[in-house]
């Protein structure tokens, strides 16, 4: 069974994911939709990229992404479709490619040219459903399209290093449903710059020294439960992705606040690692 996955800054009040589903439906009843977000921040390529980035390495070969943030088809905005790591991505030349494949080198890019009209009001649902089913049927890249070399580059995902190799340079790259932030500094940048010297992250006026395993590793589990004062307190860690992840303990940011209000952090904010 053909599987389709949908990442959208749609959000999920209006009919807009369910008139993709429909569409999906209506050319293909034999498909698994499987829905990554619809609450991707509107028109944030890097927040899709961020979610794309992490959930596809855990889809089966031949699954096909659907990326509907910053859709709107035009001239200066070309639908594409990329052949990378045995799956398929189909969005629009505006950079979120180039930010998911920045290690890896994709098999094949082609401009879809199926569609020469650009005033189309919803081109995920009309162009990008179309691609999709037609690659979910079996068919390849080149009868949709121009194969082409070149796509727009962003390389907002990849930290900076300075000249000494002393100090790395990230930003907060996304803000997740806790409230943390997340930069966008790996592990493997922070060891292979670092080699296990001590360090110092700076955040705003906040700092950290440590580097906790998992969140619940600042718990004093030694303590009764009433001498504990651990919810609240903020860390840092490497998230399940494998990014420096900013964080609250038991954060709710609808209800106590997380480490983007509490630690004043938000998209773009700077983040830097000081090893001594």
């Amino acid at each position: 069974m053909p599987l389709i996955t949908l990442t959208t800054d749609f959000g999920t009040k209006d009919h807009y994911v369910g008139a993709v589903k429909g569409a999906i439906y209506g050319e293909l009843t034999d498909v698994k939709i499987v829905d990554l977000s619809h609450h991707i921040t509107p028109f944030s390529i890097t927040e899709a990229a961020y979610v794309i980035k992490n959930a596809y390495t855990n889809f089966p070969s031949g699954t096909i992404h659907i990326i509907g943030v910053d859709a709107e088809v035009s001239p200066e905005n070309v639908p594409i479709a990329i052949q990378l790591d045995n799956q398929y991505f189909i969005c629009c030349d505006n950079g979120i490619i180039s930010m998911i494949l920045s290690e890896i080198k994709p098999e094949k890019i082609v401009q879809i040219t199926i569609q020469k009209n650009y005033d189309i009001l919803c081109d995920t649902l009309d162009l990008f459903v179309k691609v999709a089913c037609h690659l979910a049927r079996g068919g390849t890249l080149e009868v949709i399209g121009k194969q082409i070399d070149q796509i727009k580059q962003i390389k907002e995902l990849q930290p900076s290093i300075n000249a000494e190799k002393n100090q790395i340079m990230g930003s907060v790259i996304y803000i997740d449903n806790f409230g943390n932030a997340i930069s966008n500094i790996s592990k493997h940048i922070f060891e292979s710059v670092g080699k296990g010297r001590e360090f110092e992250i700076v955040a705003k006026r906040h700092t950290f020294q440590k580097i906790y395993s998992k969140y619940n590793d600042i718990v004093d589990f030694a303590l009764p439960l009433d001498k504990r004062q651990d919810d609240g307190k903020s860390l840092a860690l490497f998230n399940s992705s494998k990014y420096l992840e900013l964080s609250i303990y038991r954060s709710n940011k609808r209800t106590v606040g997380g480490a983007s209000s509490l630690l004043g952090l938000d998209y773009r904010d700077n983040i830097t690692v000081k090893f001594k």
